[in-house]
């Protein structure tokens, strides 16, 4: 039996435990899961895109029976359309983070190499 597709979300948080450790992975490990964040980033890009879409029909919608954009704005914001792009923006706030972590890492233990 095939094992159920991970979302962005569990992956990001599996490499997360798995990257906080990341001395006992050592650079060449640290360097291929870099390229995984990576990789990652570059999906979760697309579904913040579809989110975002997503929540601006869903805009227009409100605004059609709000007659206010500062009302629809407001409404939309209390969507489960909005929550879901919020939550993939944050997923990509702490990728980036991720992946600056790990290029540091890389940067010090190549100076640490090379001093040695």
């Amino acid at each position: 039996m095939q094992d159920k597709p991970q979302t962005i979300r569990e992956l990001i948080t599996i490499k997360s435990t798995l990257l906080r450790d990341v001395d006992k992975l050592g650079p060449a490990k640290a360097s291929e899961e870099l390229v995984e964040l990576a990789s990652l980033l570059s999906s979760l890009n697309a579904e913040i895109v579809e989110k975002h879409f997503i929540l601006n029909q869903k805009k227009v919608e409100l605004l059609q029976d709000a007659q206010s954009v500062a009302k629809a704005k407001l409404l939309s914001e209390a969507t489960d359309e909005w929550h879901e792009w919020q939550i993939r923006l944050k997923q990509g706030e702490a990728l980036l983070s991720l992946i600056q972590a790990v290029k540091y890492y890389l940067k010090s233990a190549e100076k640490e190499y090379k001093e040695s």
